[in-house]
């Protein structure tokens, strides 16, 4: 079985990153804040949220 996972909620995003990055309206202050982050920053917190 070939089960494609998609973040959204159409499913549209490949990635948590995507789905980050791609918010906008009420979850635009989010989205910025994960910008600004460095690079190391951002690793940890997509570990931490894969591991939800």
């Amino acid at each position: 079985m070939n089960e494609r996972v998609g973040y959204l909620h159409d499913g549209r995003a490949r990635d948590l990153q995507e789905a980050i990055l791609w918010h906008g309206g009420e979850g635009g202050a989010a989205q910025r804040r994960y910008v600004r982050l460095s690079a190391k920053e951002r690793d940890a917190l997509l570990v931490f949220i894969n591991s939800l």
